[in-house]
């Protein structure tokens, strides 16, 4: 399964920056809602890497799918860190970066608690998150395709 994360990678790169630019530009919510990279790594890399992993015959494959899933949350969550740094030091008046939005920016937020603690924190639940939604879904991806899979091998050795 080697090269497995570079292209969602690349797209988690992307959706980081892309989402950061519109904020900043004052783009309305919704639209910085459609590049929100935790969508992304909640649903749709874990079915995408449970897609790639079904069709490889590789030996556990659900214990691959949640190795896979965590690191590349772990990842993506590293390039969304630093947003959050940002917006602590600048104080940046998005929803998603407020306490009560989950985030760092607010009165009585100490530079620990903005720069590493908060940061930390959201990046542990939203892997746990990961492996939770997109780690179940891809599961049932996985089992689903090994289904067909045996039936259309049954059909075959029945012929």
């Amino acid at each position: 399964m080697k090269g497995i994360l570079n292209w969602p990678l690349i797209i988690a790169a992307f959706l980081v920056v892309v989402r950061v630019v519109l904020e900043r530009a004052g783009a309305p919510e919704t639209v910085n809602n459609i590049f929100s990279v935790v969508v992304f790594y909640v649903l749709i890399a874990p079915l995408y890497f449970a897609f790639r992993i079904a069709g490889s015959g590789i030996a556990a494959p659900y214990k691959n799918l949640l190795k896979t899933t965590a690191l590349f949350t772990a990842l993506a969550r590293s390039m969304v860190i630093p947003t959050y740094w940002l917006a602590y030091l600048y104080q940046w008046p998005q929803y998603r970066f407020t306490v009560a939005g989950g985030g760092n920016v607010g009165p009585g937020v100490s530079p620990f608690m903005g720069y590493v603690g908060i940061p930390l924190a959201a990046a542990a639940v939203w892997i746990l998150i990961s492996l939770i939604v997109g780690g179940g879904l891809g599961s049932i991806l996985i089992a689903v395709k090994r289904k067909s899979a045996r039936k259309a091998s049954d059909t075959v050795t029945a012929q």
